[in-house]
């Protein structure tokens, strides 16, 4: 799950230290103690927002090929 910062903190199990408004990927087990500490919440969950639609894209006319020449051999 995705998760922003509301506090800086050190990861005790990496050393990595979040800053405020940066937004990281947790587990659910790891969100549930980020956000229940003695010191008050240090992340916020943030909701993952559908996939936009994408256009269905036309699809590329058929090229008509060329035979393939061979090149011509230069005069000496």
């Amino acid at each position: 799950m995705r998760a922003r910062v509301t506090m800086p903190f050190r990861d005790k199990y990496t050393n990595i230290i979040y800053g405020k408004g940066q937004v990281i990927e947790v587990t659910k087990e790891r969100y549930e103690e980020l956000s229940s500490t003695a010191l008050g919440s240090f992340v916020e969950a943030i909701e993952r927002l559908p996939a936009p639609a994408q256009e269905p894209t036309p699809e590329p006319k058929e090229e008509t090929k060329k035979p393939a020449t061979k090149p011509k051999k230069r005069k000496k």
